[in-house]
C-alpha cells in the first residue's frame, strides 16, 4: 500500500492543476489516472479551449478574470506559450435573449468590453464578415488556451516540485475510513489522507453512493485547412461565437481552424461512447465557416470526440463529500470549464488542505440539488 498526503484521481484540466498547486504548496501529493496522462478519451485533449470572460453570470467573469494570472504566471514559470489573448467576438442578431443576458452581465462586471458593429469588425479583422445585422461584442482581455499544453504543463511543474504521477490505473473501489480514504486500484493500493476527485465524464462510477445528478454528452470538434493563411493567425483574427446557431471557431491553430457546436449532444456513457466522426456536422460547420471568412475555401482535415459532463443548471460541483471530509469533489464542469482550470485545481487544493478557500464557491456545493 502506498501511503500519501494528498492523492488526486483523474489528471485531466482539474486534476493535473490540483496537483500542480498541491505540489507547489509543499504537501506530498500523487496523481493517478485510468489511462496515461494528455490522452484523448476525456474532456481535456486537443490543441484550444475559449478563454472567455463573456459570460450571462456575472460570478464566472469575476472567475475567469481571476484565473487569468495564473495561467500567466503558469505561462512565465515554464516558459511554454499556454494562453493567446487574441480576444473573443460574439455576435447574434438584435432580438437574440442570450446575447441580452450576457450584455447585461458584462456592463455589470470590471471586465473591459467594446459594442462595435458588423462594418467596424470587417474593419479591424478584415477575414471576418459576420452578418449585417448583428450585435456585437468584443472583450479583448480573452482569447484561447491551448488545451494539451496546459495540462501537460500543469503535470510537468508537479513532477518538478515532488509529486508522483501514475497513469494507467484502473480504480476498483474506494472505501472510506476514520481519517482517511483507501482507493484500491490495478496497481495496488493507495491510502491517503485527502483524496480529491477529478474524474471527469467517471466520477458517477468512482463515487455512486453521493448519486450526483450528472449528465455526459457526446461532442465533436473539427479542423479545417484554409486556402490561403493570410489574416487568419491569432494576432489577426479573435475567437468568435455565432450565439444564434451556438457554433462557434478560432484563429489558425495547431492543425488547422478549429469549429465546434457548443450545442449539448446525445447522453453517452464515457465507456461506450460513439468516437465515429459525424461527416454531416462537419459539413455544417464547414459552411457556417465559409460564410464568415468568405475570401477563402476550407477543406476539413480532421474531427475528434470529446465529452461534456453537465449539472442540472450549469454550475459545477465543488465541494466537501458528505461522510467524508476527506474527500473532496471537482465535477460538471458543464463544457465551459477548462479555462478556470488553474484556478479551480487552486480551490481544490485549498479545500483540501486547509479545509476553506476565498474563491467563491458557494453556490457550486454538491448537496444543492437535494435540499428541500
Amino acid at each position: 500500500m502506498e501511503n500519501c498526503d494528498c492523492l488526486v484521481l483523474g489528471l485531466g484540466a482539474m486534476g493535473s492543476a490540483t496537483l500542480y498547486h498541491l505540489a507547489r504548496q509543499g504537501h506530498d501529493a500523487v496523481g493517478i489516472d485510468q489511462f496515461e496522462p494528455g490522452h484523448v478519451w476525456g474532456s481535456s485533449h486537443g490543441h484550444s479551449r475559449a478563454f472567455r470572460v463573456f459570460y450571462r453570470d456575472p460570478l464566472y467573469t469575476e472567475l475567469a478574470q481571476a484565473a487569468l494570472p495564473h495561467w500567466q504566471e503558469l505561462q512565465a514559470t515554464s516558459r511554454i506559450p499556454l494562453i493567446h489573448l487574441c480576444g473573443f467576438l460574439a455576435f447574434a442578431t438584435p432580438d437574440n435573449r442570450m446575447m441580452e443576458d450576457h450584455l447585461t452581465a458584462i456592463r455589470q462586471s470590471e471586465a473591459p468590453f467594446e459594442l462595435l458593429t458588423p462594418a467596424e469588425v470587417t474593419s479591424r479583422f478584415p477575414a471576418l464578415q459576420i452578418p449585417a445585422r448583428s450585435r456585437v461584442c468584443f472583450t479583448p482581455q480573452a482569447g484561447f488556451l491551448d488545451a494539451d499544453r496546459c495540462v501537460a504543463t500543469h503535470l510537468a511543474e508537479a513532477r518538478r516540485l515532488g509529486a508522483s504521477i501514475h497513469g494507467q490505473v484502473t480504480v476498483e473501489h474506494i472505501e472510506l475510513g476514520r481519517g482517511h480514504t483507501i482507493v484500491r486500484t490495478s496497481a495496488g493500493d493507495f491510502r491517503a489522507n485527502r483524496l480529491v476527485m477529478t474524474a471527469g465524464p467517471w466520477t458517477r462510477q468512482c463515487l455512486p453512493e453521493l448519486t450526483l445528478p450528472l449528465t455526459v454528452t457526446r461532442q465533436q470538434k473539427f479542423y479545417f485547412q484554409p486556402s490561403s493563411p493570410g489574416a487568419l493567425e491569432p494576432t489577426s483574427l479573435p475567437v468568435y461565437a455565432d450565439y444564434d446557431t451556438r457554433y462557434y471557431g478560432f484563429p489558425l491553430h495547431g492543425p488547422g481552424v478549429k469549429v465546434a457546436d457548443d450545442t449539448r449532444g446525445a447522453e453517452t456513457d464515457p465507456d461506450r461512447i460513439d468516437r465515429r466522426i459525424d461527416h454531416q456536422e462537419g459539413e455544417r460547420l464547414g459552411n457556417w465557416l465559409a460564410s464568415l471568412l468568405p475570401q477563402r475555401t476550407f477543406k476539413l482535415l480532421s474531427g475528434s470526440t470529446c465529452m461534456y459532463t453537465e449539472t442540472p443548471d450549469q454550475d459545477f460541483l465543488i465541494g466537501r463529500h458528505p461522510r467524508q471530509p476527506g474527500i473532496i469533489v471537482g465535477a460538471g464542469f458543464s463544457g465551459h470549464g477548462f479555462k478556470f482550470s488553474t484556478l479551480i485545481g487552486l480551490m481544490l487544493a485549498q479545500l483540501a488542505t486547509i479545509g476553506s478557500t476565498p474563491y467563491p464557491v458557494q453556490r457550486f456545493q454538491l448537496d444543492r440539488f437535494s435540499r428541500p
